[in-house]
């Protein structure tokens, strides 16, 4: 079993390095889409003030962007901070009530009907976004075969805590992965911080309203149209880790909990393409099959060390600098993979509370 969590994650690490270093070249095209950029918010108090101030400085022309603040139902003052922000700063945005029904998916699905821009950008309330975003994002849609892209994201928080030591471990790899992914047909995983659709497709599917994942949901309808969904490593989201353990297992439990559903709704991928022959396959084995067997492992382990104390060796891996805290990470994140489904999703998309914070970009540099 050992063998096989080592065999499955170095392989497919390295198939998608080789891949990754595969530059792609993207047709010219001097014509600025026009976007609509859509900020969902659902009691965001805390962080839409920063947020809309943050869209104020996006270096994209003002005649060729829309921007729309979605509420969903918000009950704190939402609206009122957005409001005020937005006259503060003369951006050209308003504030949307969603008329769809409570929830993201169906304010996201309405909303999607009433856009008419060439491209739909969607950005969460808690991220910002790097100056020139948009510019970069832009720039995939000159090839008519990619029907949306996704950013890179990029942990701000105090880098002293252990919960953004172990997410940078892991957003190296997930870097990795998803630019060999979108080089070999379409990414597995959708960056829900920054995600841009061609808006004409967007017009053509619906998300499933019970997939807390409606980024990656959105991505696998659109790669069922014919479409790539590719990942831009230049175009950069800043977003926030939770500032407690708590806080980070909660958050990854909604991701994994909703991007699992997505997978097992989509089996019939398999087989089909370069995308189901490798991309989806690895994806089902290592976000069902791996967690599984991690915590058999975890269970086991005490049991085997007793018959083969040798195996305590492993245990020293643990010390090593950057090997211990990835392997801690790797094995975490496996373990709350099989508990996921002791967190609500369905409908309901509430933020983890302690991942609303000003956040300073300074600490990028």
């Amino acid at each position: 079993m050992i063998l096989f969590e080592v065999a499955l994650f170095s392989s497919y690490t390295f198939i998608m390095y080789i891949y990754s270093k595969k530059e792609e070249e993207l047709p010219i095209d001097d014509r600025l889409p026009t976007i609509t950029l859509v900020i969902p918010m659902y009691n965001e108090e805390k962080v839409i003030k920063q947020k809309i101030e943050n869209t104020a400085l996006l270096n994209y022309p003002e005649e060729r962007l829309e921007v729309i603040l979605l509420d969903d139902y918000s009950t704190d003052d939402s609206d009122v901070v957005s409001t005020n922000t937005i006259n503060e700063n003369s951006l050209k945005a308003r504030v949307v009530k969603n008329d769809g029904g409570k929830g993201k998916a169906r304010g996201l699905n309405w909303i999607f009907s009433r856009i008419n821009n060439d491209i739909t950008v969607i950005t969460d309330a808690d991220a910002l976004l790097k100056e020139d975003a948009l510019l970069q994002v832009a720039k995939n849609f000159a090839d008519p075969k990619i029907g949306g892209a996704t950013g890179k994201i990029v942990i701000l928080s105090d880098k002293a805590r252990l919960s953004k030591s172990q997410e940078d471990s892991y957003r190296f790899y997930f870097d990795v992965w998803r630019q060999g992914e979108s080089n070999i047909s379409s990414v597995s995983v959708c960056n829900g911080p920054l995600m841009a659709f061609r808006t004409e497709l967007l017009h053509k599917i619906k998300i499933d309203q019970n997939v807390y994942a409606d980024d990656s949901d959105m991505l696998y309808k659109i790669i069922r149209l014919g479409y790539r969904v590719v990942y831009d490593k230049k175009t950069v989201v800043y977003e926030r880790v939770p500032l407690t353990v708590k806080g980070r297992t909660i958050q990854k439990m909604k991701r994994i909990n909703g991007l699992r559903r997505v997978y097992l709704n989509n089996l019939s991928f398999l087989g089909k393409g370069s995308f189901g022959k490798i991309i989806y396959p690895y994806a089902l084995l290592t976000h069902i099959v791996s967690p599984l067997i991690v915590l058999l492992l975890t269970l086991l382990y005490p049991f085997i060390i007793l018959k083969e104390p040798l195996y305590l060796v492993l245990l020293i891996l643990l010390i090593i600098p950057k090997i211990g805290g990835l392997m801690l990470s790797f094995v975490t994140t496996q373990l709350i993979m099989n508990f996921s489904f002791l967190v609500p999703t369905g409908g309901s998309w509430e933020a983890v509370e302690d991942a609303r914070y000003d956040l300073n970009l300074t600490n990028d540099k």
